[in-house]
C-alpha cells in the first residue's frame, strides 16, 4: 500500500469517525441491506488511534445493520418480543448457598433492583430481553466486575450490539485466560467519539449461539462475535407484515381511484392541467361544492397537476389476499419465538393459563438463568468467597403457581391412587392364598408367592 493510498484511508477514516451519521441515513442506507435480502451482519473495518488515521493499527469490525429497527417498525414482532420482555421483568432475583437457601438482605440482589443511575431493575430487564431476542445477543458493563466491589457507586448497563466494536480474532486458541480478559472492546457514544473497554467488563451471552468466526468457505476473524439473531430467519415474513400493514393503511383511506387527463391516448403519459382547470375538474365528478350536495366530501378521482403515469388504483378481491399473507407471516414469527397459539386469539382460561406457564418456566425462564449465571461468573470478587450464586424464580405469578399446585394434586391423586390399587391387590392375594390353602393344605406364605411370582409385585 503505496503512502498516498494510506494517508487517503486516513482522511476516509478521521471523516467518517468525527462526521457522524444523520437520522436519515441511519433509517435507510444501513437497513437496505437487509431488505435486499441480507441475512447475516455486515461488518465495517475501523481503526483507532494516530495510526488508525494512517489505515495503520489493529482493525476492529463493527456491525452495519441493526435489527432493532425491525423491532421498531413491525407491531406483531414487538409484540412477540414484549411477550418475553414483560414476563422476565417480574423475576424474583435470590442469593442462595451451597444449600440452595436463600442469602437474607443480599447485597447483589439490592444492587440489582437499581443497577444505575437511569433504571430500576424491570426497566433493565426488558431493555435486556429486546436487546437479546432482536440483536441475537445481551451485552452488558459492569464497572465492578473486576474486583466484586459494590460499596463504591456500582453501575451495570446494557450495551447496544450496534456500538461495539470488536478485535480481530485469527487464532483463539493462542490466547491465554488473561489475553482474553484483556481484549480491547470500543464502545461508539455521541459525536463520533469512542470509549475503550476491557473484555473483563463485559458480561455478554447469546440468545441462540454466536458465529465464532464461521464462515461460508473457512474461517472468518470478523465474525468471531456475530450472533446468530432468530430474526435473519424472519426478514422475509418481517417484510411481508411491514407491506401488508403499508398497504393496508393506504386502502383504508380516501384513495385516489382514477386519474383525469385532456391526453387519453395509450401508453401516453398524462399531462399536467391548469390550476383552474383540475379544481374545475374535481368539483363536477367528485360532486362537492357548487356542483352537489356533498359539501366537503373528498374525492377519488383526480385531475393531474403533474406529469404521471397511469396506475390503477382500484380495489379488487386480489388485494384482500393480504390478510391471509399476514397471517401467515405472523405464524411464522409466532413459532419462531416458540409463542404458544393460545397468547393470540379465543382459547379457554386452562389452555392459556397453562400455556404462559409454560412459555415463563420454559422459554422467560431460559433467559433469567442465563443472564444471572453470566453475573455470576463475571463478579468472581464477590460470589467466590461467600461462596453463594444468583437464581431467578416466578412462582409468585398466578399462572406458573397454579400450574405448580394443580401439578402437585395430580401427582398426589396419582400416588393415592396407584395404592389403593396396590391395596386391592394385596386383599385379593390374601384371599387367593387362604384358597391355596383349601386345596394344598400346609402351603406356606412364602411358598405362594414364589410359586406365583408375587415377590417382585410385594417389593414394589
Amino acid at each position: 500500500m503505496g503512502l498516498l493510498t494510506k494517508i487517503d484511508n486516513g482522511i476516509q477514516a478521521f471523516k467518517s469517525a468525527f462526521s457522524g451519521d444523520g437520522d436519515d441515513d441511519l433509517l435507510g442506507l444501513k437497513y437496505a441491506r437487509l431488505e435486499n435480502g441480507s441475512h447475516s451482519y455486515n461488518y465495517e473495518t475501523e481503526r483507532f488511534g494516530l495510526l488508525g488515521l494512517l489505515g495503520l493499527g489493529s482493525p476492529f469490525e463493527k456491525p452495519i445493520e441493526n435489527l432493532k429497527y425491525y423491532y421498531t417498525k413491525t407491531l406483531f414482532l414487538q409484540d412477540c418480543i414484549n411477550f418475553y420482555a414483560d414476563f422476565a421483568s417480574q423475576v424474583v432475583i435470590k442469593e442462595v448457598d451451597e444449600r440452595g437457601e436463600e442469602v437474607k438482605n443480599s447485597e447483589y440482589v439490592r444492587f440489582l433492583s437499581n443497577p444505575n443511575g437511569f433504571q430500576n431493575q424491570v426497566d433493565f430487564i426488558k431493555e435486556m430481553v429486546i436487546n437479546l431476542l432482536a440483536t441475537g445477543a445481551s451485552f452488558q458493563y459492569g464497572n465492578f466486575f473486576k474486583n466484586g466491589n459494590l460499596k463504591i457507586s456500582p453501575q451495570l448497563y446494557n450495551l447496544d450490539f450496534n456500538n461495539l466494536s470488536f478485535p480481530k480474532i485469527e487464532n483463539r486458541y493462542a490466547l491465554s485466560r488473561k489475553d482474553i480478559q484483556e481484549l480491547p472492546i470500543k464502545e461508539h457514544i455521541a459525536n463520533g467519539k469512542t470509549r475503550p473497554l476491557k473484555m473483563y467488563e463485559l458480561a455478554f451471552f447469546y440468545d441462540t449461539i454466536p458465529y465464532n468466526g464461521f464462515g461460508k468457505n473457512e474461517y472468518n476473524a470478523s465474525d468471531f462475535y456475530k450472533p446468530m439473531s432468530r430474526v435473519f430467519s424472519q426478514i422475509d415474513s418481517i417484510r411481508t407484515l411491514m407491506n401488508t400493514q403499508s398497504s393496508m393503511s393506504h386502502m383504508s383511506g380516501h384513495n385516489v381511484n382514477k386519474l383525469i387527463s385532456k391526453s387519453t391516448s395509450p401508453g401516453e403519459k398524462l399531462k399536467a392541467l391548469p390550476g383552474d382547470q383540475k379544481y374545475d375538474i374535481e368539483q363536477k365528478l367528485n360532486g362537492f361544492g357548487r356542483y352537489g350536495m356533498k359539501r366537503g366530501k373528498a374525492g377519488d378521482i383526480i385531475a393531474t397537476n403533474e406529469t404521471l403515469t397511469v396506475s390503477d388504483l382500484t380495489r379488487d378481491g386480489r388485494k384482500m389476499q393480504m390478510i391471509e399473507m399476514q397471517s401467515n407471516a405472523k405464524d411464522n414469527v409466532r413459532n419462531c419465538f416458540l409463542i404458544p397459539q393460545d397468547f393470540f386469539g379465543d382459547s379457554t382460561y386452562e389452555n392459556k393459563q397453562w400455556s404462559e406457564s409454560r412459555f415463563i418456566l420454559g422459554q422467560v425462564k431460559t433467559i433469567t438463568d442465563n443472564w444471572l449465571n453470566e453475573l455470576t461468573h463475571k463478579s468472581p470478587g464477590y460470589f467466590e468467597a461467600r461462596k453463594t450464586k444468583l437464581i431467578g424464580t416466578y412462582d409468585h405469578i398466578g399462572s406458573v403457581a397454579e400450574t405448580v399446585k394443580r401439578l402437585e394434586n395430580e401427582k398426589l391423586l396419582s400416588e393415592n391412587k396407584a395404592f389403593q390399587a396396590k391395596t386391592e391387590a394385596l386383599i385379593s392375594m390374601m384371599v387367593a392364598f387362604e384358597q391355596m390353602k383349601l386345596i394344598i393344605p400346609g402351603i406356606t406364605w412364602d411358598e405362594f408367592c414364589n410359586d406365583n411370582d408375587f415377590n417382585k409385585f410385594l417389593k414394589a
